[in-house]
């Protein structure tokens, strides 16, 4: 994003955008500005396969111990069935591929960019040396590479992903289908050999009819972009067939750009055993589970005894505070994959270790920081905003104000329902404003994609009162140090908030009209979900010198400003 002075607007309170007249100012009028091509419906993809593995990235390396290998990220094509191509950006030309690796080996990674345009390859969820976080700074231009080094230490097991993250490129290339996944195996596994397990990494994408990725549209970029066709490996609701009473390990990774997975699989309960940071201390029984972007889950469920039953995985509708019209798929039930029962004998029920993990409590922090989470209108006056801060700190421990009243957002770690958020108001897209960041620029053998695109609006995603800058740094701290941050969502939409270079523990969470609330139980986190209003301590550590980036994990929001830098000496 251009570096603009957002000072300004944070010393006349905030300017936090509300659901009220502003939004339909900011949308009325231009809806349907472009001729739109056609796009793809979801029914011209094949359903109902066998859910197929992730491909594999192969291992070039042949001593123990070490995963060397190459990834090139280049224009693909995908066959969608016998007559239809989807033209994507992949790494080695693989939908979802999968990096497999155990504590204590090494892995060297090369990228290759046969991309027109900047990329980087960022490794979600891995305490890994700043130098190889694959941040912004350390882009890799077209037709060079760059390598990537990291040791898996005791303690680093658990379900990660890697996906781009170039300066005001980030949303265009995780639009066409670069993610990838990363499975950390521990060194010795606690859980029963009978425990079947199935990574699911879960995408979305948007394609004009002729296989074209889309451009965004302004709701894109102002929510955060769902794509129509939502895939689970790749596919379009696939099957799993399995015996009656056998006991699933299911490991999903929400690869989404925008979208929220509020998960069920009907007629059965699941069982929470990992979060982002892997296991936790003792399993946790749910009756559904929020997933929001960037998140990971380590999910157990027992499959019904019953022989020759069909039962199905899906994401059901959620209130993430949706500004302007809403798709039709927002208030649907959208299945991923539908589990079947042979006609067998019922398989024993699994019983699993009375603690699978040790989660150490983090101590009293030597530092304390204040986050603020905002939406910002640049130029309106909107009188009083109450629950902004004062930004006139650098280090962000300005006094919160009241707050608006948005109901009780439930459990610490983003899992509970959401109280009522009002009725998200406007119409039509946005004109340009942040021209440098639309999507006119799509490049590779798939070229342009024939269709204008509405620019981003001019509403603008902050922290602190600030839009990101590559020169800026919010807060300095030192390697070693406990950190307590408050972060505050002041908005009214979701925001699912990540931290590179460390994880972190939710201490407590307050809801928009209640009290501070301590976490039952403890876990490892990199991504968290903030509801409207709501606040959250996190108390972590950063292990390593380096900058390190903060921000929404809606990519939109990310590039739009909603992105900070913490500087570790």
């Amino acid at each position: 994003m251009k570096r603009r002075n957002f000072l300004l607007y944070s010393t006349l309170g905030g300017l936090a955008l509300s659901t009220s007249g502003l939004l339909t100012h900011v949308m009325a009028g231009r809806h349907g500005g472009h001729g739109e091509a056609p796009l793809l419906s979801p029914s011209a993809l094949p359903d109902g396969q066998p859910l197929q593995p992730l491909p594999r990235i192969t291992n070039l390396s042949d001593r123990a111990g070490l995963f060397r290998s190459a990834l090139t990220a280049s224009p693909s094509e995908v066959a969608l069935d016998e007559d239809k191509q989807a033209l994507l950006w992949l790494y080695n030309h693989k939908v979802a591929p999968l990096i497999e690796v155990r504590e204590g080996d090494d892995l060297d990674i090369t990228l290759i960019n046969e991309l027109e345009e900047e990329t980087t390859v960022h490794w979600h969820g891995v305490r890994i040396q700043h130098q190889h976080d694959g941040t912004p700074w350390d882009a890799v231009a077209p037709g060079e590479s760059h390598q990537y080094r990291h040791r898996f230490t005791e303690g680093s097991a658990g379900l990660h992903w890697f996906h781009p993250h170039p300066h005001e490129g980030t949303a265009r290339q995780v639009a066409h289908g670069l993610a990838g996944a990363l499975l950390v195996r521990p060194a010795q596994d606690i859980l029963p050999p009978e425990v079947e397990e199935h990574l699911l990494l879960v995408s979305d994408l948007r394609l004009t009819a002729d296989g074209r990725v889309a451009p965004h549209t302004a709701a894109d970029w102002m929510n955060g972009r769902e794509g129509e066709l939502l895939l689970v490996n790749g596919q379009r609701q696939p099957y799993l067939d399995v015996a009656p009473g056998t006991t699933l390990r299911l490991r999903l990774i929400n690869a989404c750009a925008g979208r929220y997975l509020r998960l069920r699989l009907e007629e059965h309960e699941l069982t929470l055993i990992g979060t982002d940071g892997g296991l936790i201390e003792q399993p946790q029984t749910l009756d559904e589970l929020l997933l929001t972007p960037g998140e990971r889950a380590d999910l157990l469920v027992r499959i019904s005894e019953q022989p020759g039953g069909g039962f199905q995985l899906a994401s059901h509708p959620y209130d993430r505070g949706w500004m302007g019209p809403e798709p039709a798929h927002l208030s649907e039930v959208s299945p991923l994959l539908d589990i079947r029962t042979q006609d067998a004998d019922a398989k024993s029920a699994v019983t699993l270790p009375a603690n699978l993990a040790m989660v150490e409590r983090l101590g009293e922090p030597a530092v304390r920081r204040q986050v603020e989470l905002t939406e910002v209108m640049p130029g309106m006056d909107h009188g009083d905003n109450s629950g902004t801060m004062d930004h006139g700190a650098q280090d962000g421990h300005g006094d919160h104000g009241a707050q608006d009243g948005h109901g009780d957002h439930g459990a610490q770690d983003g899992h509970g329902d959401h109280g009522a958020q009002g009725e998200p108001g406007g119409h039509g897209d946005h004109g340009g404003g942040h021209g440098a960041r639309d999507d006119h620029g799509d490049h590779g053998s798939a070229g342009h994609e024939g269709m204008a695109s509405d620019g981003p609006p001019q509403v603008d995603f902050l922290i602190n009162g600030r839009a990101f800058a590559m020169d800026e740094v919010l807060f300095e701290g030192r390697a070693g140090e406990v950190e307590e941050w408050e972060v505050f969502n002041n908005s009214h939409m979701d925001h699912p908030f990540h931290v590179h270079g460390t994880h972190f523990q939710v201490i407590a969470s307050r809801p928009a009209d209640g009290e501070w609330q301590d976490s039952p139980w403890m876990a490892w986190k990199d991504t968290v979900n903030l509801a409207p209003y709501q606040r959250l301590r996190l108390r972590m550590v950063f292990r390593e010198p380096g900058d390190w980036l903060f921000h929404c994990h809606i990519i939109e929001h990310e590039e739009l400003g909603m992105m900070a830098t913490v500087r570790i000496r």
